[in-house]
């Protein structure tokens, strides 16, 4: 029988501490690796909440300036319920994302302790919200523009002629059925707002015409109120009387359409040159009253050398031998049969080539109409000026005529005394 063998104690540490050594090994590479695997998961998380949170801010920023344009175009007054549903939820969306923007990590927590959307999901569906309230708001804009678009207008109209300051009250009430009317559309009911529609444009129509009345011929009509009852009505009655008529035509073209300014602005001349003419036929009517009968006669006379002065200018005939108005009237026919003069004839042919006679003959005939054409036109108004003067000295001689009949019929006439010759009055015309 063997005896047993004893190995060395050394030889069986040697084994024991390999394996240790490898579990040593196995223990701090598998640390290693959770602890990688860790990173690896905080960085992710971190990129995502850095693009929610960005994703949350672009839409937050689009959203916003979107508003800020529907208010600018007004669309709150057509649609204010659902701008501030807008408003209201972006207010919102806002107050998370100031949260999320201190703690990044604040992004994917729950709004609540124990469920709900986390804070991104949550502002992200508030500006969804927010952009749906937007859409139904511009679309009443829309709706609201198509019915409203004249209506608009007249109002841009109407504060033009600044009917605001000068029928404020007509102007409000105008404003307030037009709030009527959109409330209408913001209600979801266009219908009742077309309906509606044609009393305020006509309500709005009569109010231009009375503002662009007063806006265009207010210094007239005031001039009117002051000169009722004065000098002018009292010596130049139907001078007076056209002037009225030709304010009124004023009026009548700014009531057929307030909107054409050169037609009122013509108009408005008129009526003003009507009063013009009125004033200073007043004035001379008023200095004719108060001439005795020999001032009376020389201003006649004076007259008359204005009247040959213009005939000589026409090359007439001397006519102060027929009464006044049958010289006007010979002064008229002359002005008709006066030759028309060739001034442009010599330049016009040196610069004409000298190619044909029938080309010459075109080319001077082509280059003489306008001249010819402006004389006809000054003789034109001549006429038209020298037939107003004759109804005006008629009308002016008529009333004379009347007044020197009134002086020698008067018991209360009395003829200045030899003896006391009264001083002598000083005329129109400096006599």
């Amino acid at each position: 029988m063997k005896a047993p063998v004893k190995s060395p104690r050394h030889c069986l540490r040697l084994p024991t501490f390999f394996v240790l050594l490898l579990a040593s090994q196995s223990l701090l590479l598998s640390g290693c690796t959770s602890h990688s695997a860790l990173m690896v998961q905080q960085v992710e998380q971190q990129t995502g909440n850095q693009q929610k949170i960005q994703q949350v801010m672009d839409a937050l920023k689009i959203t916003e300036a979107r508003v800020a344009v529907a208010q600018s175009n007004n669309v709150d007054i057509y649609a204010p319920t659902q701008m501030a549903v807008a408003k209201e939820a972006l207010a919102e969306a806002r107050r998370y994302s100031d949260r999320f923007q201190a703690d990044p990590d604040n992004v994917n927590r729950s709004i609540s302790l124990f469920f709900g959307d986390s804070m991104g999901d949550q502002a992200l569906a508030l500006i969804a919200k927010a952009n749906t309230a937007l859409d139904q708001a511009e679309n009443n804009k829309q709706q609201a523009d198509a019915i409203f678009g004249a209506a608009n207008e007249n109002f841009v109209w109407l504060k033009t002629f600044q009917a605001p300051a000068h029928f404020t009250d007509e102007y409000e009430e105008l404003e307030r059925t037009q709030q009527r009317l959109i409330e209408y559309v913001a209600d979801g009911n266009p219908e009742a707002a077309r309906q509606g529609l044609p009393r305020l444009l006509k309500e709005q129509r009569s109010l231009e015409i009375a503002a662009a009345q007063r806006f265009y011929l207010n210094d007239l009509t005031q001039n009117l109120a002051r000169a009722n009852g004065g000098t002018v009505d009292r010596f130049a009655p139907l001078s007076y009387s056209a002037a009225i008529g030709a304010l009124n035509q004023a009026n009548g073209v700014i009531a057929q359409n307030p909107r054409d300014e050169a037609a009122v602005l013509q108009a408005k001349a008129n009526a003003e040159f009507s009063f013009a003419v009125a004033g200073a036929v007043a004035t001379d009517m008023h200095n004719l009253s108060t001439m005795d009968r020999r001032e009376m006669e020389r201003w006649l006379i004076l007259l008359e050398t204005k009247l040959f002065e213009l005939g000589t200018t026409l090359g007439a005939a001397d006519v102060r031998d027929h009464p006044l108005l049958q010289q006007l009237q010979l002064l008229t026919e002359a002005s008709k049969q006066r030759p028309l003069p060739a001034q442009q004839e010599p330049s016009l042919v040196a610069a004409t080539p000298a190619t044909d006679d029938t080309a010459v003959a075109a080319d001077s005939s082509a280059a003489t109409a306008p001249a010819e054409q402006a004389i006809d036109q000054r003789m034109s108004q001549l006429e038209q000026s020298l037939s107003e003067q004759i109804k005006a000295l008629s009308e002016q001689l008529q009333d004379m005529k009347s007044a020197n009949q009134n002086a020698q019929v008067s018991p209360a006439y009395q003829a200045p005394q030899p003896a006391a010759e009264p001083v002598r009055r000083q005329s129109l015309f400096g006599y």
